[in-house]
């Protein structure tokens, strides 16, 4: 059963020890930087319209090729998207035919979607280190990790999330944290993506592999922190997609908050089968009208509720 379908007392924010991070859409404004981009292609139509479609065709290769570079993919929607030329459906055959046959592996991919160094899909592939963190983003991450381990589960290859974390991290905040970190400069104590662990969110091996990296017995093949060692009822998801991250949190019976971004995201939220997302946060949690524990605007909101929670209840 599921937090939000459980009537009863509402458990505290501060009763979780590991906050398990959604990156793209949630901390970094993913659905500007896609938009800043392909938007000039597709002058016809609206933002919504292309970054639903553009959702849609991610999803679709997401799916199909799941240890496909993140990069890889982006390269591989934008020429689906534009239709480029006769190259665009040869493409999609060889890559079939690939699958069909053998392994399919970065350096097949990379011989498939990459045609040089100004071709449009690569430059698309490589925006992802442009894509610029909301603007409470950094500030309330250092200050939750005094708080708990901040745990980045992402949808995500490791070269590209390089160039996000250095975005993510600073050295201008000396509050410390709970947790080692993977730096001094960060605000993260474990890193986990799509990448290591050969999926990409919603499937739920996605969120099971972090779930173990948190426990006790992790998977020495994938990353972990020996000083972090939690069930995982002290696991809180913090997330902007419904579809990636919210339902698949509900469905492992995890409690979730919901980072809206006041309801104005498209990737992942619009079309996810959540009829309801207007009722009240008491409502929801009451009757089950809703998969999420807590509703945040932003992410700074969160941790200042956090922390007015641990001083109320630290008296």
């Amino acid at each position: 059963m599921s937090p939000s379908e459980t009537p009863g007392e509402t458990p505290r924010l501060s009763d979780h020890r590991a906050l398990l991070f959604d990156v793209y859409g949630t901390l970094i404004d993913w659905e500007s930087g896609i938009y800043d981009f392909l938007g000039p292609f597709f002058p016809g139509e609206s933002r919504e319209e292309v970054l639903m479609r553009y959702g849609n065709v991610e999803a679709n290769l997401q799916m199909q090729y799941p240890t496909a570079k993140y990069s890889k993919v982006l390269e591989m929607a934008f020429r689906r998207m534009i239709h480029r030329s006769a190259d665009t459906a040869e493409e999609s055959n060889n890559i079939n035919n690939l699958a069909s046959t053998s392994e399919v592996t970065q350096d097949n991919l990379s011989s498939l979607t990459t045609t040089g160094g100004d071709d449009d899909a690569v430059r698309f592939g490589a925006s992802i280190a442009a894509w610029k963190p909301f603007p409470d983003t950094v500030a309330a991450l250092h200050k939750l990790k005094k708080y708990f381990a901040l745990v980045v589960l992402s949808n995500v290859d490791d070269e590209s999330f390089e160039k996000t974390h250095a975005l993510l991290s600073s050295s201008a905040y000396d509050g410390g944290s709970a947790y080692p970190t993977v730096t001094p400069e960060s605000p993260f104590s474990l890193i986990l993506t799509a990448q290591r662990v050969g999926s990409y969110k919603p499937d739920p091996l996605m969120l099971r592999a972090a779930l173990q990296q948190l426990g006790s017995h992790p998977n020495p093949s994938l990353p972990s922190n020996p000083a972090i060692c939690v069930d995982k009822s002290h696991v809180l998801t913090i997330a902007n997609s419904l579809r990636h991250d919210i339902l698949p949190s509900m469905q492992e019976g995890l409690h979730n908050v919901w980072i809206s971004r006041h309801g104005v995201s498209i990737i992942g939220t619009r079309g996810a089968s959540l009829d309801d997302i207007q009722v009240t946060q008491d409502e929801g949690l009451a009757s089950g009208r809703h998969p999420y524990t807590w509703r945040f605007e932003i992410l700074g909101g969160l941790a200042d509720a956090i922390e007015a929670e641990i001083g109320i209840h630290a008296v």
